[in-house]
């Protein structure tokens, strides 16, 4: 069994819920003699003036009642390890830490590894610990891509809408005024809102009411509906422009949750994209689907990439293929070589 593969499963048969990593994080500061600050981990090998970050996550999602195997049994079945985070991201930091530990690196070089907490959940996590961190000059963040190198990750906005109505009994509706009426309207009015332009790699932007609350009484006009709105930003209409074209296009009050994600891109050309491309033999970037910690590090060039697939993400019986595992340390090892050649 490959080394890659006995980390994983070790990694997988530790609860490690947002909030709960200790036990990861107690494995792999032994491991690589690291320090410990909250609950993320910090290794360093080099002291040049040439730095590299290898990031990804401790923690998981709760398993869902529809598993079918035992979440932490780490099971190795038909070239596959199965188990809770197998795939988000134990796999991948299994592999970022082989490739740490094994990586080649000139005297000139200095390689960082943080493995962080509650990624999950956004708390206390990566970019908490920025000071904490040696400087870096780029950065990898290991996230399932099924080895796509991706150089951009879209925002993320989250907003909640209230409209106001007036209360009367519903045989009387003209003493009122339904708020689910106005709702609706503004439904309509998010959904004719012109937005951007696709953008090459991260396609178009997009809003959507996810949730919707409204009404009391089956005989009452309801005098209050709330919504809530998730957004998904590309650079060329970001978190703060598409705020203010919500707030005009609707009646309702907008309440703003949640805009700290903004939309990150790398240029192709920075080293560390060429360094990646080369590693695993690709023409051009990709772009991440959801939203990761390149966001706490966006101020250096950066990639999100590693083994896995995104639709096993949080799923029942979660898994991670072995030659995935084996090709990742592949691949962040030589992406590292290339880096700092």
């Amino acid at each position: 069994m490959s080394s890659v593969v006995e980390l994983t499963r070790a990694l997988v048969r530790i609860p490690s819920e947002s909030g709960h990593e200790e036990e990861c994080v107690a494995l792999l500061a032994d491991r690589l003699r690291a320090r410990v600050v909250g609950r993320n981990v910090i290794a360093v090998r080099g002291d040049g003036p040439r730095s590299l970050l290898l990031n990804s996550h401790t923690d998981t999602v709760p398993a869902s009642d529809d598993w079918n195997l035992d979440p932490y049994e780490a099971e190795l079945r038909d070239g596959k390890v199965y188990g809770l985070g197998a795939n988000d991201a134990k796999g991948p930091l299994a592999a970022l830490v082989i490739a740490f530990e094994t990586a080649e690196i000139p005297a000139d070089a200095r390689l960082v590894l943080a493995a962080t907490c509650e990624e999950e959940t956004g708390g206390a996590g990566l970019g908490t610990i920025l000071k904490e961190l040696p400087r870096f000059d780029a950065s990898i963040v290991g996230e399932p891509t099924f080895l796509t190198v991706c150089s951009c990750q879209r925002g993320l906005l989250r907003l909640r809408l209230t409209a106001r109505g007036k209360s009367a009994h519903a045989s009387r509706p003209w003493q009122g005024e339904n708020a689910i009426e106005k709702a609706a309207r503004d439904v309509e009015a998010l959904r004719r809102l012109p937005l951007a332009d696709a953008h090459p790699l991260l396609g178009p932007p997009t809003l959507q009411v996810t949730m919707i609350q409204g009404g009391v009484r089956t005989n009452v006009v309801p005098p209050l509906c709330r919504m809530e709105i998730d957004a998904r930003t590309i650079p060329a209409l970001d978190n703060a422009t598409l705020h203010r074209r919500v707030r005009d296009a609707v009646e309702s009050d907008v309440e703003l949750v949640s805009e700290r994600f903004v939309p990150v891109e790398t240029a192709t050309a920075e080293p560390i994209v060429q360094a990646a491309l080369a590693a695993t033999g690709a023409s051009e970037p990709g772009a991440f689907g959801g939203v990761s910690d390149l966001y706490h590090v966006r101020d250096v060039p950066g990639i999100v990439m590693g083994p896995g697939r995104s639709e096993q993400s949080h799923a029942a019986d979660e898994w991670i293929e072995v030659d995935q595992l084996e090709r990742g340390v592949q691949a962040y090892r030589e992406t590292i070589e290339r880096y700092f050649a």
